[in-house]
């Protein structure tokens, strides 16, 4: 019987330049911790080793401090083995992360493909040599000669054409590994958890790195009762950080408060990044409102990315009655709401919130 934990797409060392500051830097490490946390699932789980296929550092080019930390992580693996794939981030070039990793003894880096034999299971590694390869890395995949056990592939590419481009770099024919008699194809490169069929498997990223990744932040548990047999795979939750992506219509004032509400129901907000796409119509007041609510929750958030393009702003009754102050100020806000512009529209709603709130926090001093 085979019982390994199948993970990929770790990208070490991802910058997220869009994460500034001290929640980059925070998200930044928690990749490292979140290996950590695969390392006690895989003591939790009885695996008989731990995969990686591909991707273990985001890129050829890290330096020191990451091989060092990556280094500490994998320690906490020991004694289970590891195996380290090449993926089309970290390829088996002349310049490789993972063979400058030195890790471990019981960390193997898989940089050609000579088969690893782990209890009754044989891996039989198809690293990525350069970082787009144009012919099938698993093409050299030997068939079936040892009946009594179990084999398993480990490559990094798509096994569907993801691209529109005529030619996908690192494509993959699963069904063809299936055929030369493998009992389990771990796959790595697609973020999200991803199944093609009994026995073939993405895991995704353990830590997601774009909004639009599709179930991340798993690993898999595989177990292979015996050669032929059909895998059972479980997928357990790693990730720490949670990526949201939410869509909020206003029809009215009552929806701002219902977004509130959403907002403080997050769980670990100081771990949750949020893609917030807005539409609809609010008064000044409201979105006055919505403008304090977003720089609040943006404090208390990883991260918030909220996409404003689709609010449209109209002055009820109430807003203008607070616009109608004496003098260049009055005139002025008579003069912005005769426009149909941008820029007008984000100038009436300032002088908005200048003359309300600003007067408001007058005489609440006074």
């Amino acid at each position: 019987m085979a019982r390994f934990l199948h993970t990929a797409d770790w990208q070490l060392g991802l910058k997220l330049n869009y994460l500034p500051g001290e929640a980059g830097a925070r998200a930044r490490a928690q990749r490292f911790e979140t290996v950590r946390r695969i390392a006690a699932v895989a003591r939790e789980q009885g695996v008989e080793c731990v995969v990686v296929a591909g991707d273990v550092f985001d890129d050829n080019a890290v330096g020191e401090e990451t091989l060092q930390q990556a280094r500490d992580a994998l320690e906490r693996f020991r004694p289970l083995p590891v195996l380290l794939l090449p993926g089309n981030h970290d390829a088996a070039t002349p310049d490789s992360a993972l063979a400058r990793l030195q890790a471990g003894d019981h960390v193997r880096v898989l940089l050609d493909d000579a088969p690893v034999r782990i209890g009754g299971t044989v891996f039989h590694p198809c690293p990525l040599r350069r970082r787009h390869e144009y012919e099938d890395p698993t093409l050299g995949l030997p068939p079936r000669s040892d009946e009594g056990t179990v084999r398993v592939a480990v490559a990094h590419g798509g096994v569907l054409d993801f691209a529109e481009e005529t030619e996908t770099p690192n494509l993959i024919d699963g069904r063809r590994v299936l055929e030369r008699g493998f009992d389990y194809l771990a796959l790595g490169d697609w973020h999200g958890t991803l199944r093609f069929g009994p026995r073939i498997w993405y895991p995704g990223t353990p830590e997601a790195t774009r909004f639009k990744e599709r179930d991340p932040g798993n690993v898999l548990v595989v177990e292979i009762p015996a050669p032929g047999a059909e895998p059972l795979v479980t997928p357990v939750a790693v990730a720490r950080t949670r990526w949201l992506r939410q869509h909020w219509a206003f029809h009215e004032s009552a929806d701002l408060d219902r977004l509130a509400a959403w907002f403080e129901g997050l769980d670990e907000r100081s771990w949750t990044l949020v893609e917030l796409t807005l539409e609809g119509e609010l008064s000044l007041a409201d979105r006055s409102r919505l403008d304090g609510l977003l720089e609040a929750q943006s404090g208390r958030l990883l991260h918030l990315r909220p996409e404003l393009a689709g609010i449209t702003e109209s002055p009820s009754e109430a807003d203008l009655a607070a616009l109608a102050a004496e003098g260049f100020l009055g005139a002025a806000a008579a003069a912005l709401r005769g426009r149909e512009t941008p820029a007008a529209r984000d100038a009436l709603r300032l002088l908005y919130r200048f003359l309300v709130e600003e007067g408001n926090g007058a005489s609440a001093r006074g």
